[in-house]
């Protein structure tokens, strides 16, 4: 395809800066009701991301809720996280890759056409395809007929009858242009076609196909067409048109001239894509554009599409666009704040936020954003830390400058190294009833008042002099976080050290957060997040053993639901306030969370810290956090809209020893079918890293399996049977979906495990049983009739005879025991690995149980590990599947050697393994483990590969009396996955 140059005049220029300058300050407080294009979180996919092209010619949603596109290069499938292409040739029967457009017909079904007049219908089960048009079709649209009507690019229009029959409409029919760009269809049986040369319209009832040509338009080629208002938009090359009540009219003087190319409107809202112009929105907000500066990556816009969960998709020349709601909303200097870097936030009585940042100060209201000039007292008006005074105040803490106070628009007074400051580097303050001034620098803390400046220092009582949080109670004392801990400073004067060292060695203290309803102050440190009793004094750390995904956290917030808000450099956490309640109960060993990143609207996961506040609660419920660019605010209520949706969930491989097998029948799998993996996902776009899954394996699995974020299921060993496999997902949060993608498979039995087989088996033992019994009496009737004429021979014919008697017994015994010992050997191969030689998830889970009872019977300790090999799959990956084999052998070997003749080792699954540890305590558990971590990490593999480098995780947890089967498996998984988090190749214990 020929590259599209974009030429613009000022006039064009000028419009644009108009046009984006209206979708400034709209929401910037964070209020409901549609977004504003500002505030739409957007991303962008290319061919880096997986698509064929970067020309985006069409999109839809199918109904199992796939996202498909339109490109040059082909029709690409979108899950949420990758895109599948459909080329030409099967399954999809085009004759070329080029997809110009892709239309829902009224069974639902999506019909993909384009290049060389290619023309195939996507079906729930497969593709139909009909015989090529030989000219490129621009577009479809069907009627209440079932027939097809087929805009081309100089051929005119197409009708194709629901049995096949064509019929070609040109200029000698009386078309204006044999070039017909859009076509539609509408409910009162009119088909509206956009030619080169204006609009036409026929009724699809009329075989005659009488045309009446549209008057009142321009004779411009009319690009795009969709109902609107009981009529129509008409986007043409000279501005956009409305018809209604058969008169058509301008839509708008200021889309006069504009070269519309696409239209999509639903709610009162008009989203308008141009060749060379960007994306328009009209709507009760007004006129509002996107274009390159803004983030699009392209001018020229080719299709619109908004999807189930009410995104919209833009297909530009430049890639994928889309625009949605996220649960976060950034501001940076693109709407108008001083900096990107912020430092501190602030929630003022007045309802205003500031957003102190690096180069300076922003005041953000109802009517926008106010510059705070500071440059008369602070030449790089870079700011750490602000807070409100009691007479509405603010004073600003500055990095080279000191403190400022402002006051009615301007600055009012100013402390510094000049005035009796220890340091001019201000990172916190807090002010009292009183209007005294507390202020912390680097070099120690200031009290300022009507009496003058004091100063506080290590000589003191304060750990180190870098102060970074300040907390002033109601009773009056004093929280003083630093580099060295936490120090609390009575209304007296006393200094009281709280030593936070013990926990976990947290050392840093970041910043403080009062929840008063719970009678705590939250303090944010190096090592977590540390709850202090305001009464007792007592502390509780919440931190990587309570599940926490980060050691370092800087400001906690309480939001207006009592829920838990914590930043950190990996994102911004939040915590339920009924689970932070059972953890300091006692009553849980760790807390779920959700981690918000860039996905979730921010333009940065990394959050800033050691300056107040690093985020605060603002009065309209909106939490705000500084971040390394821009102000990220939330809104907690509306959270719940995010995982209203439940996602629908898609089967999307099955795989048998690596292999993969179609989907679309029921599947008979052979004997021998160690690994089995399903692959599955949650057709959800909003969210779709953080989708949730859950499985079930009928005729394997009692109940649910949550999966995670997971999406494969793989199972190992399974023994013969029939399966069948349920998914279902949902949103962090959110109702699991009711209905659930399933797949049924069969695994055949080998011939031994067949029950006929042991039939036969034991009727051959009977048979070889009773002609044994018969040949013996009929020698004894020889032997008797011998006897009576051979007397002579009668001692040496009886002896001859019990030889023979004894040596035919001797092979019926050893024929028997070579019975039972190949029944033995069948029944142990059913319940061991076959790679490895150990004992399978089958015999594990029955030793399991055997052992949880009696050691709860006799109360035996009892314990239980869990070992992963770490990156086997690189090990996959880089080498092969034989490869992988021979170190899961190695491993099996290496945890065989180093266990106990009465522990039981058991390959879990995959690279998984599991040690059953009978009448062993933790100490001796964590020895026998750290043993065999040690002992495969020193594993030679050097016969195996080269290069390869072995290292298992290990989770070990004991038995409590109370624990049920999957509870002790539960945990046991966790403290697994904790180990590999904390860095993998280590051990730990819960």
């Amino acid at each position: 395809m020929s590259r599209y140059v974009c030429r613009q005049t000022v006039k064009q220029v000028a419009l644009r800066v108009v046009l984006y300058s209206l979708t400034v300050f709209f929401s910037i407080t964070g209020n409901t009701a549609p977004s504003q294009l500002s505030d739409y979180f957007k991303e962008v996919w290319t061919t880096r991301d997986g698509l064929p092209h970067n020309t985006i010619n069409a999109i839809a949603q199918s109904e199992d809720g796939y996202l498909w596109v339109g490109t040059w290069e082909g029709a690409a499938r979108f899950n949420g996280r990758s895109f599948t292409v459909f080329g030409r040739g099967e399954p999809s029967g085009m004759p070329d890759v080029g997809i110009r457009t892709i239309y829902k017909n009224r069974q639902q079904n999506l019909i993909f056409a384009g290049a060389r007049g290619g023309l195939s219908e996507r079906r729930p089960d497969d593709w139909q395809s009909w015989q090529p048009y030989r000219v490129l079709i621009n577009g479809v649209a069907d009627d209440k007929q079932g027939n097809l009507w087929l805009a081309t690019e100089g051929q005119g229009v197409y009708r194709q009858a629901a049995r096949g029959e064509r019929t070609q409409l040109t200029i000698q029919q009386g078309l204006p242009s044999n070039v017909v760009s859009s076509v539609l269809s509408t409910d009162d049986g009119s088909i509206w076609l956009g030619t080169g040369r204006g609009l036409v319209r026929l009724n699809s009832e009329d075989e005659s196909f009488a045309l009446e040509q549209v008057n009142g338009l321009p004779e411009v080629p009319v690009l795009a067409l969709t109902a609107y208002n009981n009529g129509l938009l008409i986007g043409t090359e000279r501005g956009l048109y409305q018809y209604q009540a058969g008169q058509v009219s301008v839509f708008s003087p200021q889309l006069m001239n504009l070269p519309v190319s696409v239209l999509l409107a639903f709610d009162n809202q008009i989203w308008i894509g141009t060749t060379d112009r960007g994306l328009l929105r009209y709507s009760d907000a007004g006129l509002e554009s996107l274009n390159m500066a803004a983030g699009l990556p392209n001018n020229r816009i080719l299709s619109l599409f908004r999807d189930r969960e009410n995104s919209i998709w833009v297909g530009t020349n430049g890639g994928l666009f889309r625009l949605r709601d996220a649960p976060f909303v950034t501001l940076t200097t693109e709407q108008g704040l001083a900096g990107n870097y912020i430092r501190s936030v602030l929630s003022h009585s007045d309802g205003s936020v500031w957003v102190g940042s690096s180069q300076g100060v922003s005041r953000i209201t109802k009517q926008g954003v106010e510059a705070i000039d500071l440059s008369a007292y602070s030449d790089g008006q870079s700011v750490l830390s602000m807070v409100e005074g009691p007479d509405g105040s603010v004073w600003v803490g500055t990095h080279s400058d000191g403190v400022l106070q402002w006051q009615d628009g301007a600055i009012v007074q100013q402390y510094n190294r000049h005035t009796g400051l220890l340091a001019n580097e201000v990172r916190a303050i807090a002010v009292t009833p009183q209007g005294g001034l507390w202020v912390g620098t680097g070099h120690g803390l200031n009290y300022v008042d009507g009496n003058g400046v004091r100063s506080f220092t290590s000589e003191d009582g304060l750990p180190t002099p870098f102060v970074m949080g300040l907390y002033l109670h109601d009773d009056g004392r004093l929280f003083i976080g630093t580099g060295g801990g936490v120090v609390i400073r009575s209304p007296h004067g006393d200094i009281t050290p709280v030593d936070i060292s013990n926990l976990d060695d947290a050392e840093y203290a970041f910043g403080f957060a009062p929840d008063p309803a719970a009678d705590l102050l939250w303090m944010s440190t190096d090592r977590g997040l540390v709850a202090y009793d305001l009464t007792t004094g007592g502390l509780t750390m919440l931190g990587r053993d309570a599940g926490l995904p980060v050691d370092k956290v800087f400001q906690a917030v309480i939001d207006q639901d009592r829920h838990l808000w914590l930043s950190s450099n990996r994102g911004i956490l939040r915590f339920r306030r009924e689970q932070i309640e059972a953890y300091l109960a006692g009553q849980r060993e760790q807390v779920d969370y959700e981690l918000f990143g860039e996905s979730d609207g921010m333009q940065s996961a990394q959050t800033n810290g050691g300056s107040m506040q690093a985020a605060t609660l603002v009065q309209d419920g909106t939490v705000w956090f500084a971040t390394s660019k821009g102000a990220s605010r939330v809104n907690p209520a509306e959270l719940k809209r995010f995982s209203a949706n439940t996602p629908p969930v898609v089967i999307e491989g099955f795989k048998v020893n690596g292999s993969a097998l179609p989907l679309h029948t029921e599947k008979d799998i052979a004997p021998g079918a160690d690994r089995i993996e399903i692959q599955f996902a949650g057709l959800g776009f909003v969210m779709p890293e953080r989708i949730q899954y859950r499985t079930r394996l009928k005729g394997f699995d009692n109940s649910w399996v949550d999966r995670g974020s997971n999406t494969i299921a793989e199972y190992t060993n399974l023994p013969p049977g029939d399966y069948l496999f349920m998914v279902s997902a949902s949103y962090p949060g959110g109702a699991w979906g009711e209905q659930n993608a399933s797949f049924r498979f069969t695994i055949a039995p080998y011939f031994w495990q067949q029950t006929g087989f042991w039939i036969v088996v034991l009727l051959t033992v009977i048979a070889m049983v009773i002609v044994a019994h018969r040949w013996r009496m009929k020698s004894l009737r020889q032997r008797a009739e011998e006897l009576s004429t051979k007397v002579a021979e009668q001692t040496y014919t009886l002896k001859q005879q019990a030889d023979n008697l004894r040596k035919v017994d001797e092979e019926r015994s050893a024929l028997l025991l070579e019975i039972k010992r190949q029944a033995a050997e069948f029944e142990q191969q059913a319940r061991s690995d076959k790679l490895t030689g150990l004992a399978n998830r089958r015999a594990f889970d029955e030793s399991l149980h055997r052992e949880c009872a009696r050691s709860k019977r006799r109360n035996l300790p009892l314990c239980l590990a869990l070992l992963d090999i770490d990156h086997f799959k690189q090990i996959n990956d880089t080498f092969n599947h034989s490869i992988g084999d021979k170190v899961l052998k190695l491993v099996a070997d290496a945890i065989s050697q180093h266990c106990r003749e009465e522990d039981l080792v058991a390959r879990w699954g995959g690279e998984e393994f599991a040690i059953l540890l009978p009448n062993c305590g933790n100490q001796a558990a964590h020895d026998i483990c750290e043993r065999i971590r040690q002992a495969v990490s020193e594993t030679d593999c050097s016969a195996i590969a080269p290069d390869i480098s072995l290292t298992i995780s290990i989770g070990v947890t004991a038995y409590h009396s109370d624990d049920t089967f999957d509870k002790l498996i539960s945990r046991a998984d966790k403290a697994l996955y904790a180990a590999k988090e904390a860095g993998r190749n280590r051990l730990n214990q819960i």
